[in-house]
């Protein structure tokens, strides 16, 4: 599909597009650990044969030493290894990773690239693999040498070059067919990632179809829908009336939601709290640590949105987009905020209290009453509409309760508060504003 039919591949969210951006940052940056080395990568794809040539008469050359984003084919399979080093009369090949620790998918994208370089002919010193140090903290610039830690996967790759040659050989049999493979739906849209073409393949599927509920795991869900149970009206046939599934199902028909009352009303803060505020923090990890005294993915409180009677004209927002290094002044001003509340809703899927007792905002775990996360007790009240079947955001949830509200992905915010643009920085303080107005309306649309 995405070497034939790439128009039919579904947009990609903004939170995959920043993945994929810090990917491409981390790997120039890992490129000063070996300085001074030529870059290989093409302007477009029609540049490949024009750059695999060009890296193969350099393999020769005895003056280049360093080869970033080598291009390289063999067996029609082409790849663009991270670094070529020259280690004598020998290369060594690194591949560098965004993350603190590797997984087998990072294995075997080794071992594909392994098969590629051999079938090359390229000797090879080694084969490691470059990841973020987990334990570095940034002091000064960046000293790249810390930054970066590697390990040889060697003997990993020359073990699995036969399950990759086989592998090689299926594929490009499936390429070389003169229509997509007939392959029904399945676990395998989303497992082991969300597939780029599940608007195309899934076109078909009625949108109010019960495979788009949760209650049922994926596995059980296509188990049945195989078997002939191929309908909402089927399934309700094999169902307990009174049970979860039955409800979701029920909701698909009337187009609307499902929550479970009592168990929501049995969550509803106790007593009715005298003042409310609501809380948007907007977090933020950088791969690469921009603070002196922080580590990779160390989390900074980079904005937040407070709503509230206490607030001057209703909200305050705070934020430091413009200079990182000022983000700890938000815990004093959260401190001393905050603490004029009885209730601090909000909705996040991370675990607010736990957020707010590390960055010391709250000292003791008994304060940790005060915090309502949505998020959380709508999942344990069960809420339910198909739209939230892949991910359950605020966003999905508005669409749902308010859908005349305008509102954008929480990701894109953090796009817009790094992006070293006055404009921007104005539009992510605009959408936290929104975000928190959701939140607000969310809660006494339910517990007013």
């Amino acid at each position: 599909m995405q070497k034939k039919h790439p128009y039919l591949r579904d947009k990609l969210s903004i939170e995959q597009r920043a993945k994929f951006q810090r990917g491409t940052d981390v790997g120039v940056l890992a490129h000063e650990v070996f300085p001074g080395g030529i870059n290989m990568a093409p302007n477009s794809p029609s540049q490949f044969p024009k750059k695999v040539h060009e890296t193969m008469e350099n393999l020769g050359k005895p003056e280049v030493n360093v080869m970033y984003e080598a291009v390289l084919q063999y067996n029609d399979t082409l790849i663009m290894l991270d670094m070529l080093v020259r280690d004598g009369d020998r290369w060594l090949a690194i591949e560098v990773k965004s993350s603190m620790r590797l997984s087998e998918t990072y294995y075997n994208d080794a071992a594909l690239q392994y098969y590629v370089l051999h079938g090359c002919g390229v000797p090879l010193s080694d084969f490691k693999l470059m990841y973020l140090n987990g334990d570095y903290e940034k002091n000064g610039p960046i000293d790249v040498n810390q930054l970066f830690k590697m390990e040889s996967v060697m003997d990993y790759v020359v073990e699995r070059e036969a399950f990759v040659a086989k592998n090689v050989e299926r594929l490009k049999a499936v390429v070389a067919l003169p229509h997509s493979p007939l392959v029904n739906i399945g676990t395998q849209c989303n497992n082991p990632y969300p597939c780029d073409f599940q608007g195309h393949c899934w076109k078909l599927i009625p949108k109010n179809s019960f495979l788009f509920t949760t209650a049922m795991d994926d596995e059980t869900l296509f188990l049945s829908y195989f078997n002939g149970v191929n309908s909402n009206e089927k399934m309700l046939q094999q169902l307990d009336p009174n049970s979860l599934e039955a409800h979701q199902i029920e909701a698909l028909e009337t187009n609307s939601y499902y929550v479970d009352y009592k168990t929501l009303y049995a969550l509803a803060p106790q007593p009715k709290p005298k003042s409310v505020a609501y809380l948007n923090l907007l977090l933020h990890h950088p791969a690469v640590p921009e603070i002196d005294g922080t580590k990779p993915y160390e989390e900074m409180v980079l904005a937040f949105a407070l709503q509230g009677e206490h607030e001057p004209n209703g909200c305050f927002v705070w934020d430091c987009f413009e200079d990182h290094n000022l983000w700890k002044e938000a815990i004093g001003i959260l401190i001393e905020k905050l603490a004029r509340y009885e209730l601090i809703v909000c909705f996040t899927p991370q675990n607010l209290s736990t957020t707010l007792l590390r960055h010391e905002i709250i000292r003791n775990r008994e304060v940790g009453y005060k915090v309502f996360n949505l998020f959380e007790v709508l999942q344990n009240a069960h809420f339910y509409h198909p739209a939230i079947k892949r991910g359950f955001t605020l966003q999905r949830l508005a669409e749902v309760l308010f859908p005349a509200c305008k509102l954008f992905e929480h990701s894109r915010i953090l796009v817009e508060a790094t992006s070293n643009d006055l404009m921007g920085y104005q539009q992510a303080r605009e959408d936290l504003i929104s975000e928190n107005e959701i939140v607000e309306k969310t809660y006494q649309h339910f517990f007013k």
